[in-house]
């Protein structure tokens, strides 16, 4: 394996809108399966909207990357940022997560990655300064 670490952001939709109960049971497979593949991240869900950051080694994330793509519980899935990293910025985090609410002002600004407007431009390093908010 290369020491090579790459950081991966994209969004998607839920297949149907989760449950609180089956984000907590996904979060703890996640969290698992990265803690095993040394992989840390962030996941943000709103109204059946994701948008998620993960990091490792290229050589665990692209077929991990992969993977995520054929899961049947979400469609839509758009890449919006791939790059080589020298630190991880969700070290702490196997998988971080908020479940998201309207009234969330940490959202200000940011709302319109999770409405379903084809118009919005999605800015990918906007993407990872709203996901680079919920981590603390």
């Amino acid at each position: 394996m290369s020491d090579a670490l790459t950081q991966i952001v994209y969004i998607s939709s839920a297949e149907h809108p989760f449950t609180d109960d089956e984000l907590e049971k996904m979060l703890a497979a996640i969290r698992m399966k990265n803690e095993k593949a040394n992989v840390t991240g962030m996941l943000l869900y709103k109204d059946g909207d994701f948008i998620q950051v993960i990091e490792g080694e290229k050589d665990v994330l692209e077929p991990l990357f992969k993977t995520i793509c054929e899961d049947h519980r979400h469609y839509g899935i758009v890449e919006l940022m791939r790059k080589s990293i020298v630190d991880r910025q969700f070290k702490d985090w196997s998988m971080g997560f908020h479940h998201l609410k309207e009234d969330d002002p940490r959202l200000e600004g940011f709302i319109r990655f999770f409405d379903d407007n084809p118009e919005h431009e999605i800015d990918p390093g906007e993407a990872l300064n709203l996901l680079l908010i919920f981590r603390e």
